[in-house]
């Protein structure tokens, strides 16, 4: 599907993943895409069924939540990529190592990135790339796009078997904070994303949010509150690039 297309669906959205007080997520108001369209999606899951999105850093590396590893034994983590469903084809290959940020806490949302080791290579190429990390953190409006496997609806609790996706724009932190004030407090790793009755939800969690113009990765998807009611809110790549490149080359 081509990006003229996929804009021409809406500017739908995605925004957070998890809700507060428990992250945890998937796409309100978005359409389906094509794996080809984001061939850098992924399904983290647990015993072959979907858990949360991913990101493929490298080969063997993939980018998710922190919060997704909670309770999680690595042994039954596997990573299936290359496909618009998340319970058929494509490529499914067993997680060796999981490294949650150091500083995160499963009490709260701050450093809420992991990196996963996976126990063999991805084989590279059509629905199956990589991409490239954001060198910055993006300016206030910037067009984005999340997708995942997630609720369609506040709490549904049903993972969609299809690939969705939608655009959301990049919301000024301090306007963010102002929605959430009574709830928790933004740090300088959280990025917001905004789009009225579009948002991540659900499922969602650790999936990518890409800069439609550059088509790097600037966010992970980490929480929110009421899909597609209020901000959703990411781990901001920028701020995590040398965590994310140093982990990678230690873990190989």
């Amino acid at each position: 599907m081509c990006l003229k297309l996929i804009l021409s669906l809406s500017i739908a959205g995605l925004v957070s993943a998890a809700q507060i007080p428990g992250p945890e997520e998937r796409i309100v108001g978005g359409h389906f895409i094509p794996i080809e369209y984001v061939p850098w999606q992924v399904s983290v899951q647990i015993f072959s069924n979907h858990k949360c999105g991913g990101v493929i850093y490298s080969d063997r590396a993939i980018l998710t939540a922190a919060h997704c590893l909670r309770d999680v034994n690595i042994t039954d983590l596997s990573v299936r990529a290359g496909s618009s469903h998340w319970s058929k084809g494509g490529q499914v290959l067993r997680v060796l190592n999981a490294i949650p940020h150091p500083k995160y806490l499963y009490s709260d949302y701050p450093y809420d990135i992991a990196v996963l080791i996976l126990e063999a290579p991805l084989k590279l190429g059509g629905a199956v790339r990589k991409i490239s990390l954001a060198e910055k953190t993006p300016e206030d409006g910037t067009i984005t796009l999340v997708s995942g496997w997630g609720d369609t609806l506040e709490n549904s609790s049903f993972p969609w078997p299809i690939l969705h996706g939608v655009h959301e724009t990049i919301l000024n932190r301090m306007e963010c904070q102002k929605i959430y004030s009574s709830l928790t407090k933004l740090t300088n790793d959280m990025i917001c994303t905004h789009g009225p009755g579009r948002s991540a939800c659900r499922g969602d969690s650790g999936g990518p949010l890409v800069e439609m113009e550059t088509r790097k990765l600037i966010g992970i998807v980490s929480w929110g509150f009421r899909c597609g009611t209020a901000p959703g809110v990411y781990a901001d790549v920028a701020f995590f690039r040398n965590w994310i490149k140093y982990t990678v080359q230690e873990n190989i």
